[in-house]
């Protein structure tokens, strides 16, 4: 299969964070040894001819199950896949979930990254956050790591939680930077639909967002994060220099992927198409039929060319080849957002050179409200 990136999930978590809208449960462990086999078993059906360049396990919290499921699943997803051109094998992990057990059996199986949910170190912006650990597992997760020879380690940070300032947020960056990962990515809270925040944000509970208060937060960090050496090659994401996410640049790139597990997308020749969400009823599915797929579509034209777009202007120095994404989509998007180009040139948002077109640095930082000019019809967008 033309598969260059494969993507495990796995929705298992001690608990679920009230900002969270991923496909995540818990209290549900004792469905994790029919899930892992589902998904042993799903990567037997349809990885077996797939030469990943990277692969992804996230979640959920992948490392939440024992090692002893984690070496399984691991064992099988891994030998399912031809493994000659893999480059980079991520695994998700929350602080306090990590033992040098478990980090043995990422070892073994040939994990050289892992990106570790710090989302803070400011122990009341934790219990905001409805975290589980404290900042205190967070250094020792890395340590069990570094000692463990993990190659790479990344930090998510949460910005801009309630309540919170840009000088506390500083001393957060700067807590992160002292552990000397690889790599941080940052992420401006949202409220998104569904979840626990949302609902306390509009019963009044929660601290309303102040307009602007989002920006100054996010570039405050991406300013301490560079001063620290860390170059912003994407939207949320800063890294030492080589130690990008090679997993999500492929996203980014609009490569094509393949997702295994409860609720994974999957980009295959131009079709598009998502696994059933509940654990339980994709387990189950898997052991009927070898598959769990809830939907599938192959977007029309334009709306595949407004995808790689959307993805691709979110690479800092990068952006888009012009001329490329005509060829790939075919429609041009020189003739099609020839307007929305040219205004978001001139007002200093988006740059262009020749047939390469990227964000500006006070573009990127606004790009949802760049892309709404990019996006098609409806009637374009079914095709």
């Amino acid at each position: 299969m033309p598969v260059d990136h494969l993507y495990v999930h796995v929705p298992f978590c001690a608990s679920k964070c009230p900002y969270c809208d991923f496909n995540s449960h818990a209290g549900r462990d004792g469905e994790v040894p029919a899930y892992v086999e589902a998904l042993v078993a799903e990567a037997r059906a349809r990885a077996r001819d797939v030469a990943p360049a990277t692969v992804f396990v996230g979640g959920g919290t992948p490392t939440w199950p024992s090692a002893e499921a984690i070496d399984r699943m691991l064992d099988g997803v891994m030998s399912a896949v031809t493994t000659s051109r893999l480059t980079e094998v991520t695994v998700e992990a929350n602080p306090g979930t990590l033992t040098p057990e478990k980090v043995r059996v990422l070892r073994r199986h040939g994990v050289t990254r892992v990106s570790l949910g710090a989302q803070s170190f400011d122990e009341r912006r934790l219990r905001v956050l409805g975290r589980a650990h404290d900042a205190r597992d967070t250094v020792r997760s890395v340590e069990v790591l570094r000692d463990g020879g993990v190659e790479r380690v990344s930090l998510d940070l949460i910005l801009a939680t309630p309540g919170q300032s840009v000088g506390e947020q500083r001393r957060d960056v700067a807590r992160a930077v002292a552990l000397g990962p690889e790599h941080v990515s940052t992420y401006v809270l949202t409220f998104e639909e569904g979840t626990a925040f949302t609902k306390s944000l509009e019963e009044g509970r929660l601290e309303a967002p102040i307009e602007g208060r989002d920006l100054a937060h996010l570039r405050a960090a991406c300013e301490d994060l560079a001063a620290a050496g860390y170059r912003r090659y994407e939207v949320s994401n800063h890294a030492k220099p080589g130690a990008e996410c090679r997993h999500n640049l492929g996203y980014w790139r609009n490569a094509q992927w393949l997702g295994l597990g409860a609720g994974a997308h999957s980009h295959v020749g131009g079709r598009r198409w998502k696994n059933v969400d509940d654990p339980a009823a994709y387990a189950a599915r898997v052991a009927a039929a070898g598959e769990a797929v809830a939907w599938e579509e192959q977007p029309a034209p334009r709306s595949a060319l407004f995808e790689s777009l959307m993805m691709g202007l979110r690479l800092v120095d990068e952006g888009v080849d012009l001329a490329a994404l005509a060829a790939r989509h075919g429609v041009d998007p020189r003739v099609e957002h020839r307007d929305a180009i040219e205004r978001h040139v001139v007002a200093g948002r988006l740059e262009r050179d020749g047939d390469r077109l990227r964000c500006t640095p006070a573009g990127i930082d606004v790009l949802n409200a760049v892309l709404v000019d990019f996006v098609p019809d409806e009637d374009d967008a079914r095709g």
